[in-house]
């Protein structure tokens, strides 16, 4: 019985460590060429696993894309809890979850060109993801909301609903990385948050007296979430 339950362990630490690899060469393959151009011949010969080996852990290729997409929407969802829940001040936590996006991203390219692949609207929403996205994005679009509520409570930014102003930094987000791909992601991570940010502190907040929008001054975050998921 003990020989057997170790047996098992180790299988099943076999299939992780096979699923993780696939799931990255997945994502490349996706990335490169799109889920409907994507062979999962061309996966295997990626990941260096049988075509066996692939259907022994994904059913077929529909099942390992949406793998990847609730595994990075879990990650996406940590992102948005620890920047909106970062900080009372809504300036500052604003500006960590932008840090917190920009670098889950970059240490993420393949899985954003893929996304962006999908042209899903980061602002809607994905219409015909499963309900497990769906929720996801749900999740991710109030901790938005909210830390824009308490934004717009607190004369921090603009006096518009706290939804819509959700959807404005969203869709500020995917044009921002949508612009970096198509560029050839040349631009480094200072230039990408100093751009996020301009453009954050024209269409969200309010203006000091002084005439700009007063961005708190925060130092850059030490083994961010985004960071701690790089794989």
């Amino acid at each position: 019985m003990a020989n057997r339950r170790l047996q098992e362990k180790a299988r099943q630490a076999r299939n992780d460590l096979y699923r993780e690899h696939i799931l990255d060469a997945a994502e490349q393959v996706f990335a490169e060429r799109g889920f409907e151009s994507a062979k999962l011949q061309d996966i295997s010969r990626l990941a260096g696993v049988s075509m066996g080996t692939i259907y022994a852990i994904f059913p077929g290729k529909e099942e390992l894309f949406r793998a990847i997409l609730d595994a990075r929407g879990r990650q996406l969802l940590e992102v948005a809890r620890a920047g909106a829940g970062s900080h009372d001040d809504p300036r500052i936590a604003l500006d960590r979850l932008i840090e917190e996006y920009i670098d889950y991203f970059i240490a993420h390219p393949n899985f954003l060109r893929m996304h962006l692949r999908l042209g899903t609207s980061w602002v809607l929403g994905p219409a015909t993801g499963s309900p497990g996205q769906v929720q996801l994005w749900a999740e991710i679009h109030a901790l938005q909301a909210d830390l824009m509520q308490r934004g717009v409570a607190a004369g921090a930014f603009h006096d518009e609903d706290p939804a819509f102003l959700a959807k404005v930094f969203s869709a500020l987000d995917q044009v921002l990385l949508a612009d970096w791909v198509a560029g050839g992601m040349q631009a480094d991570r200072a230039a990408l948050l100093e751009r996020m940010r301009a453009l954050v502190g024209r269409a969200i907040e309010r203006k000091s007296p002084g005439g700009a929008a007063a961005r708190p001054t925060t130092s850059p975050p030490v083994g961010s979430a985004a960071n701690r998921r790089r794989r």
